[in-house]
Protein backbone atom coordinates (compact mmCIF):
# COMPACT_ATOMS: atom_id res chain seq x y z
CA UNK A 1 0.00 0.00 0.00
CA UNK A 2 1.07 3.58 -0.65
CA UNK A 3 0.68 6.50 1.77
CA UNK A 4 0.46 9.97 0.22
CA UNK A 5 0.68 13.11 2.35
CA UNK A 6 -0.59 16.41 0.98
CA UNK A 7 -1.90 19.78 2.16
CA UNK A 8 -5.05 21.67 1.26
CA UNK A 9 -6.25 25.18 1.92
CA UNK A 10 -9.69 25.90 3.34
CA UNK A 11 -11.57 29.02 4.36
CA UNK A 12 -12.30 28.78 8.08
CA UNK A 13 -14.11 32.10 8.38
CA UNK A 14 -17.54 31.52 9.91
CA UNK A 15 -19.96 34.30 10.81
CA UNK A 16 -22.14 32.89 13.60
CA UNK A 17 -24.06 36.04 14.48
CA UNK A 18 -27.47 36.90 13.06
CA UNK A 19 -26.46 40.42 12.13
CA UNK A 20 -28.39 42.11 9.32
CA UNK A 21 -25.85 44.91 8.90
CA UNK A 22 -25.33 45.99 5.31
CA UNK A 23 -21.77 44.70 5.04
CA UNK A 24 -19.89 41.72 3.66
CA UNK A 25 -19.91 39.06 6.36
CA UNK A 26 -18.57 36.07 4.40
CA UNK A 27 -14.85 36.83 4.25
CA UNK A 28 -11.68 34.93 3.49
CA UNK A 29 -9.68 33.49 6.36
CA UNK A 30 -7.48 30.83 4.82
CA UNK A 31 -5.83 28.02 6.75
CA UNK A 32 -3.82 24.99 5.67
CA UNK A 33 -4.51 21.40 6.60
CA UNK A 34 -2.35 18.28 6.27
CA UNK A 35 -3.96 15.09 4.99
CA UNK A 36 -2.94 11.51 4.28
CA UNK A 37 -4.35 9.18 1.64
CA UNK A 38 -3.63 5.45 1.72
CA UNK A 39 -3.98 3.58 -1.58
CA UNK A 40 -4.30 -0.23 -1.51
CA UNK A 41 -1.97 -2.52 -3.44
CA UNK A 42 -4.81 -3.12 -5.92
CA UNK A 43 -5.15 0.60 -6.78
CA UNK A 44 -4.98 1.48 -10.47
CA UNK A 45 -5.02 4.97 -12.03
CA UNK A 46 -7.16 3.55 -14.82
CA UNK A 47 -10.36 1.54 -15.00
CA UNK A 48 -12.91 1.25 -12.21
CA UNK A 49 -12.37 3.81 -9.41
CA UNK A 50 -11.20 2.54 -6.02
CA UNK A 51 -13.79 2.94 -3.28
CA UNK A 52 -12.78 5.75 -0.90
CA UNK A 53 -13.27 5.72 2.88
CA UNK A 54 -12.99 8.80 5.07
CA UNK A 55 -11.43 7.43 8.29
CA UNK A 56 -11.73 10.10 10.99
CA UNK A 57 -9.42 10.14 14.02
CA UNK A 58 -10.40 10.81 17.61
CA UNK A 59 -8.78 13.01 20.27
CA UNK A 60 -5.11 12.26 20.85
CA UNK A 61 -4.46 11.49 17.17
CA UNK A 62 -3.59 13.64 14.17
CA UNK A 63 -2.00 13.49 10.72
CA UNK A 64 1.65 14.48 10.34
CA UNK A 65 4.14 13.31 7.73
CA UNK A 66 7.04 14.67 9.79
CA UNK A 67 5.95 12.75 12.91
CA UNK A 68 4.77 9.70 10.98
CA UNK A 69 1.19 10.03 12.28
CA UNK A 70 -1.59 8.55 10.17
CA UNK A 71 -4.66 9.84 12.01
CA UNK A 72 -7.52 7.36 11.83
CA UNK A 73 -6.30 5.20 8.95
CA UNK A 74 -5.80 2.27 11.32
CA UNK A 75 -9.57 1.98 11.80
CA UNK A 76 -9.87 1.03 8.11
CA UNK A 77 -6.91 -1.38 8.10
CA UNK A 78 -8.95 -4.44 7.11
CA UNK A 79 -10.73 -2.42 4.42
CA UNK A 80 -7.45 -1.16 2.94
CA UNK A 81 -6.12 -4.71 2.77
CA UNK A 82 -9.33 -5.65 0.96
CA UNK A 83 -8.79 -2.98 -1.71
CA UNK A 84 -10.32 0.21 -0.33
CA UNK A 85 -8.55 3.59 -0.17
CA UNK A 86 -8.69 5.66 3.04
CA UNK A 87 -8.25 9.36 3.82
CA UNK A 88 -7.88 11.42 7.02
CA UNK A 89 -6.83 14.98 7.89
CA UNK A 90 -5.02 16.65 10.77
CA UNK A 91 -7.85 19.12 11.34
CA UNK A 92 -8.17 22.88 11.43
CA UNK A 93 -5.35 23.09 14.00
CA UNK A 94 -2.12 21.13 14.18
CA UNK A 95 -2.89 19.49 17.55
CA UNK A 96 -5.87 17.70 16.01
CA UNK A 97 -8.38 18.61 18.72
CA UNK A 98 -10.77 20.32 16.32
CA UNK A 99 -12.64 17.19 15.25
CA UNK A 100 -16.32 17.54 14.36
CA UNK A 101 -16.45 21.36 14.33
CA UNK A 102 -17.53 23.16 11.12
CA UNK A 103 -13.96 24.11 10.10
CA UNK A 104 -12.85 20.48 10.40
CA UNK A 105 -15.77 19.28 8.27
CA UNK A 106 -14.97 21.73 5.48
CA UNK A 107 -11.23 21.00 5.68
CA UNK A 108 -12.07 17.30 5.30
CA UNK A 109 -14.28 18.17 2.32
CA UNK A 110 -11.41 20.05 0.66
CA UNK A 111 -9.09 17.07 1.22
CA UNK A 112 -11.76 14.80 -0.26
CA UNK A 113 -12.00 17.04 -3.35
CA UNK A 114 -8.21 16.95 -3.78
CA UNK A 115 -8.15 13.16 -3.47
CA UNK A 116 -10.86 12.45 -6.05
CA UNK A 117 -9.40 15.03 -8.46
CA UNK A 118 -5.86 13.61 -8.46
CA UNK A 119 -6.54 9.89 -7.97
CA UNK A 120 -8.92 7.34 -9.46
CA UNK A 121 -11.32 7.20 -6.51
CA UNK A 122 -15.08 7.05 -6.08
CA UNK A 123 -16.98 10.31 -5.60
CA UNK A 124 -19.38 8.74 -3.10
CA UNK A 125 -17.65 7.64 0.08
CA UNK A 126 -17.94 5.43 3.12
CA UNK A 127 -17.13 7.08 6.44
CA UNK A 128 -15.81 5.70 9.74
CA UNK A 129 -14.72 7.43 12.92
CA UNK A 130 -13.83 6.75 16.54
CA UNK A 131 -14.79 8.89 19.57
CA UNK A 132 -14.69 12.56 18.47
CA UNK A 133 -13.97 11.15 15.01
CA UNK A 134 -17.34 9.45 15.31
CA UNK A 135 -18.87 12.90 15.68
CA UNK A 136 -16.80 14.07 12.70
CA UNK A 137 -18.15 11.16 10.64
CA UNK A 138 -21.79 11.84 11.46
CA UNK A 139 -21.38 15.60 11.02
CA UNK A 140 -19.71 15.17 7.63
CA UNK A 141 -22.53 12.89 6.46
CA UNK A 142 -25.15 15.34 7.76
CA UNK A 143 -23.44 18.26 5.99
CA UNK A 144 -22.86 16.39 2.69
CA UNK A 145 -25.55 13.69 2.66
CA UNK A 146 -25.39 13.13 -1.10
CA UNK A 147 -21.73 12.04 -0.82
CA UNK A 148 -21.98 9.41 1.93
CA UNK A 149 -23.14 5.84 1.27
CA UNK A 150 -22.90 4.44 4.80
CA UNK A 151 -21.43 5.24 8.22
CA UNK A 152 -19.58 3.19 10.80
CA UNK A 153 -18.86 4.81 14.18
CA UNK A 154 -16.99 3.42 17.18
CA UNK A 155 -17.56 4.71 20.73
CA UNK A 156 -18.85 7.96 19.23
CA UNK A 157 -19.11 11.32 20.99
CA UNK A 158 -22.78 12.15 20.45
CA UNK A 159 -23.60 15.10 22.70
CA UNK A 160 -21.69 17.84 24.51
CA UNK A 161 -24.61 18.19 26.92
CA UNK A 162 -25.53 15.92 29.77
CA UNK A 163 -28.50 13.87 28.55
CA UNK A 164 -31.12 12.93 31.12
CA UNK A 165 -32.80 9.57 30.57
CA UNK A 166 -35.28 9.16 33.39
CA UNK A 167 -33.29 9.17 36.63
CA UNK A 168 -30.02 8.50 34.82
CA UNK A 169 -27.79 11.34 33.56
CA UNK A 170 -25.37 10.43 30.77
CA UNK A 171 -21.83 11.71 31.26
CA UNK A 172 -21.22 15.21 29.90
CA UNK A 173 -18.06 15.98 27.83
CA UNK A 174 -18.56 19.70 28.55
CA UNK A 175 -17.27 19.09 32.10
CA UNK A 176 -14.69 16.39 31.44
CA UNK A 177 -10.92 16.66 30.89
CA UNK A 178 -8.41 15.24 28.46
CA UNK A 179 -5.69 13.15 30.09
CA UNK A 180 -3.20 15.99 29.53
CA UNK A 181 -5.43 18.42 31.43
CA UNK A 182 -6.61 20.35 28.34
CA UNK A 183 -10.26 20.86 29.12
CA UNK A 184 -13.01 19.78 26.75
CA UNK A 185 -14.77 23.01 27.71
CA UNK A 186 -11.86 25.10 26.45
CA UNK A 187 -11.72 23.11 23.21
CA UNK A 188 -15.46 23.28 22.59
CA UNK A 189 -15.61 27.01 23.42
CA UNK A 190 -12.73 27.83 21.08
CA UNK A 191 -13.58 25.68 18.07
CA UNK A 192 -17.33 26.12 18.13
CA UNK A 193 -16.76 29.86 18.66
CA UNK A 194 -18.93 30.38 21.72
CA UNK A 195 -19.29 34.13 22.43
CA UNK A 196 -18.69 33.53 26.16
CA UNK A 197 -17.60 30.59 28.31
CA UNK A 198 -21.24 29.58 28.67
CA UNK A 199 -22.56 26.80 26.43
CA UNK A 200 -23.97 28.19 23.17
CA UNK A 201 -26.79 26.10 21.69
CA UNK A 202 -26.85 28.03 18.41
CA UNK A 203 -23.16 27.47 17.68
CA UNK A 204 -23.45 23.69 17.95
CA UNK A 205 -26.64 23.36 15.90
CA UNK A 206 -26.07 20.78 13.19
CA UNK A 207 -22.81 19.56 14.76
CA UNK A 208 -24.00 17.65 17.82
CA UNK A 209 -25.08 14.23 16.48
CA UNK A 210 -27.70 13.29 19.08
CA UNK A 211 -29.64 16.50 18.32
CA UNK A 212 -28.88 16.90 14.60
CA UNK A 213 -31.61 15.85 12.13
CA UNK A 214 -33.91 15.06 15.05
CA UNK A 215 -37.34 15.77 16.49
CA UNK A 216 -39.04 15.16 19.81
CA UNK A 217 -41.90 12.83 18.97
CA UNK A 218 -45.46 12.68 20.29
CA UNK A 219 -44.33 10.51 23.21
CA UNK A 220 -41.77 13.15 24.21
CA UNK A 221 -38.80 11.06 23.08
CA UNK A 222 -36.08 12.08 20.65
CA UNK A 223 -36.10 10.57 17.16
CA UNK A 224 -32.99 10.97 14.97
CA UNK A 225 -33.01 10.74 11.17
CA UNK A 226 -29.44 9.85 10.06
CA UNK A 227 -28.42 10.76 6.50
CA UNK A 228 -27.58 7.15 5.61
CA UNK A 229 -27.42 3.64 7.14
CA UNK A 230 -25.25 3.58 10.26
CA UNK A 231 -23.60 0.86 12.34
CA UNK A 232 -22.35 1.63 15.83
CA UNK A 233 -19.80 -0.29 17.88
CA UNK A 234 -19.69 0.53 21.59
CA UNK A 235 -17.40 -0.81 24.29
CA UNK A 236 -19.46 -1.83 27.31
CA UNK A 237 -16.63 -0.77 29.66
CA UNK A 238 -16.08 2.64 28.03
CA UNK A 239 -15.36 5.32 30.67
CA UNK A 240 -14.95 8.18 28.18
CA UNK A 241 -18.14 7.92 26.14
CA UNK A 242 -21.25 6.81 28.01
CA UNK A 243 -22.56 3.49 26.58
CA UNK A 244 -26.04 4.42 27.83
CA UNK A 245 -26.13 7.44 25.51
CA UNK A 246 -24.92 5.31 22.59
CA UNK A 247 -27.82 2.91 23.21
CA UNK A 248 -30.20 5.89 23.39
CA UNK A 249 -28.83 7.22 20.08
CA UNK A 250 -29.44 3.84 18.44
CA UNK A 251 -32.93 3.69 19.93
CA UNK A 252 -33.65 7.24 18.73
CA UNK A 253 -32.78 6.25 15.16
CA UNK A 254 -35.06 3.23 15.37
CA UNK A 255 -37.85 5.47 16.77
CA UNK A 256 -37.54 7.53 13.58
CA UNK A 257 -38.09 4.40 11.51
CA UNK A 258 -34.54 4.53 10.10
CA UNK A 259 -31.97 1.76 9.74
CA UNK A 260 -29.18 1.31 12.27
CA UNK A 261 -27.23 -1.52 13.88
CA UNK A 262 -25.56 -1.57 17.29
CA UNK A 263 -22.87 -4.00 18.47
CA UNK A 264 -22.04 -3.69 22.18
CA UNK A 265 -18.62 -5.21 22.88
CA UNK A 266 -18.39 -6.78 26.34
CA UNK A 267 -15.17 -6.11 28.24
CA UNK A 268 -14.03 -3.43 25.77
CA UNK A 269 -13.15 0.11 26.84
CA UNK A 270 -12.70 3.26 24.71
CA UNK A 271 -10.75 1.74 21.83
CA UNK A 272 -11.03 0.16 18.40
CA UNK A 273 -10.50 -3.61 18.51
CA UNK A 274 -9.88 -6.19 15.78
CA UNK A 275 -13.49 -7.39 15.93
CA UNK A 276 -14.65 -3.90 14.98
CA UNK A 277 -12.19 -3.61 12.08
CA UNK A 278 -13.31 -6.94 10.64
CA UNK A 279 -17.00 -6.16 11.04
CA UNK A 280 -16.48 -2.71 9.49
CA UNK A 281 -15.32 -4.36 6.28
CA UNK A 282 -18.38 -6.64 6.24
CA UNK A 283 -20.66 -3.66 6.95
CA UNK A 284 -19.22 -1.53 4.15
CA UNK A 285 -19.30 -4.38 1.66
CA UNK A 286 -23.10 -4.44 1.94
CA UNK A 287 -23.21 -1.09 0.17
CA UNK A 288 -20.56 -1.20 -2.59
Amino acid sequence: MEKIFFKVKFNNFREVSSSTANEVLDREEWSECEAVLCLPDSYSPDGEPTQLILSCHGAGHTVSEEAGKLGGLGYAAECIRAGYAALDISGSAAHGLTMACPEHIFALYKAYLYAIKHYNLTERVLVVGHSMGGATSINFASTFPSLVIALGVVNPCLSFHAVELGDYVCRNPWDRKFEDGYRYRKVITEYYRFPTEEFSESNTTGFEPYRTRSIVNAEGKRAVFPPCPIKIWQGADDKTVDPVLTREYYDSIRRAGCFAELHVLDGVAHKVVDTTKKELLMWFERFV
